[in-house]
């Protein structure tokens, strides 16, 4: 049935392409501006690694926080509006089958994001690859399963695809042009940043760059954003059990 549904999932997107493009387009042309704009600096401002990589490292988290706090709470939020939950409900289908499918979607468009952005990067800026390249998908994976746990639970939670989209801006860049989607964090107060790490964006942008840089598995971040998952995936599905 998972399958099922996320195949079906993916057929309605590619009958939008332009919302396809813009998602995925908007954190590549940032990516690619901030990188160039920032490639000549780096040091402890920009967490040890030099400009490029920082925004390198940034955007890729980016796709998947986007598709979490935006994508996925308006397009489930959505099917509320239309009925479909009650439809899905009327034909017996698991709540848990929902929620896997939203997440697999999620989890295929973070990776196409990821792939284009990481070839795009080493065309045109020629960066090292990560110095652990396991840890790095380590920290991808873990990410995605907890936005994909949060996107589900805000979308069964929201009334309907409008409060999702302004909840979602809200979180999206309330969170991400503060850890390094913007100005890098370095330049922030330490008391900002430390509230700000915490995040669910946090904790993924410093899963992400520290295997990258070297530093190896960020463990604490790492097993916060299972941890979030884990409570995420199991309230969003009891509440579309109820829905």
């Amino acid at each position: 049935m998972t399958r099922y549904l996320t195949w079906t999932e993916v057929k309605l997107l590619g009958r939008e392409p332009l919302v396809l493009v813009l998602t995925l387009m908007f954190p590549l042309l940032l990516m690619v501006m901030l990188a160039a704009a920032f490639s000549k600096h780096g040091g402890p401002v920009f967490a040890n690694l030099d400009g490029t990589q920082f925004y390198v490292t940034a955007y890729l988290g980016a796709s998947i926080a986007m598709m979490g706090f935006m994508g996925t709470p308006s397009h489930l939020a959505g099917y509320r509006e239309r009925g479909v939950l009650r439809r899905f409900r009327a034909a017996a289908i698991p709540s848990g089958a929902v929620v896997a499918s939203q997440a697999a979607v999620l989890a295929l468009l973070a990776v196409f994001a990821a792939a284009v952005m990481l070839v795009l990067a080493y065309l045109m800026f020629d960066i090292p690859a990560p110095a652990s390249a396991a840890g790095v998908v380590v920290a991808f994976a873990a990410g995605i399963l907890a936005f994909g746990g949060i996107g589900t639970l805000l979308g069964s939670i929201l009334p309907g695809a409008r409060s999702a989209q302004g909840l979602g801006l809200l979180l999206f860049f309330g969170t991400f042009l503060l850890v390094g989607g913007g100005p890098p964090p370095g330049v922030f107060p330490d008391a900002l940043n430390a509230v700000t790490s915490w995040t669910p964006t946090g904790l993924l942008l410093d899963a992400i760059r520290s295997p990258w840089a070297g530093d190896g598995l960020h463990v604490p971040a790492t097993v916060t954003l299972l941890l979030i998952s884990a409570a995420t995936f199991t309230l969003a599905t009891r509440r579309l059990s109820r829905n």
